[in-house]
Protein backbone atom coordinates (compact mmCIF):
# COMPACT_ATOMS: atom_id res chain seq x y z
CA UNK A 1 0.00 0.00 0.00
CA UNK A 2 1.48 3.29 -0.79
CA UNK A 3 1.82 5.80 2.20
CA UNK A 4 -0.61 8.67 1.96
CA UNK A 5 0.72 12.05 2.84
CA UNK A 6 -1.85 13.94 5.20
CA UNK A 7 -1.17 17.29 5.23
CA UNK A 8 -3.53 20.06 7.32
CA UNK A 9 -5.47 22.20 4.69
CA UNK A 10 -4.96 25.91 5.16
CA UNK A 11 -8.80 26.69 4.21
CA UNK A 12 -10.14 26.61 8.37
CA UNK A 13 -12.74 24.26 8.46
CA UNK A 14 -16.72 25.70 8.00
CA UNK A 15 -18.53 23.11 9.77
CA UNK A 16 -22.03 24.81 11.10
CA UNK A 17 -20.12 26.84 13.89
CA UNK A 18 -21.54 30.17 14.29
CA UNK A 19 -19.86 33.67 13.05
CA UNK A 20 -17.64 35.23 14.22
CA UNK A 21 -18.99 38.66 15.43
CA UNK A 22 -17.62 41.30 14.37
CA UNK A 23 -14.81 43.31 16.38
CA UNK A 24 -17.27 46.41 16.28
CA UNK A 25 -20.26 44.85 17.43
CA UNK A 26 -18.25 42.72 20.58
CA UNK A 27 -16.66 46.46 21.51
CA UNK A 28 -19.82 48.27 21.24
CA UNK A 29 -21.44 45.17 23.44
CA UNK A 30 -18.74 45.30 25.96
CA UNK A 31 -19.00 49.40 26.28
CA UNK A 32 -22.88 49.08 27.16
CA UNK A 33 -22.23 46.02 29.46
CA UNK A 34 -19.54 47.86 31.12
CA UNK A 35 -21.63 51.40 30.94
CA UNK A 36 -24.97 49.61 32.42
CA UNK A 37 -22.79 47.62 35.10
CA UNK A 38 -21.20 51.40 36.53
CA UNK A 39 -24.88 52.46 36.85
CA UNK A 40 -26.23 49.83 38.80
CA UNK A 41 -22.86 49.84 41.38
CA UNK A 42 -23.41 53.66 41.89
CA UNK A 43 -26.81 53.40 42.45
CA UNK A 44 -26.34 50.26 44.92
CA UNK A 45 -23.50 52.61 46.77
CA UNK A 46 -25.71 54.99 46.98
CA UNK A 47 -28.75 53.14 48.45
CA UNK A 48 -26.40 51.57 50.94
CA UNK A 49 -24.83 54.72 52.22
CA UNK A 50 -28.05 56.57 52.22
CA UNK A 51 -29.09 53.11 54.38
CA UNK A 52 -25.98 53.77 56.44
CA UNK A 53 -26.20 57.05 57.37
CA UNK A 54 -29.93 57.14 58.22
CA UNK A 55 -30.85 57.80 62.04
Amino acid sequence: MPKIDRMPSAAPHTDNTAPVPAPWRRLVAVALLSGAVRRIGGFLTGLVVTWWQHD
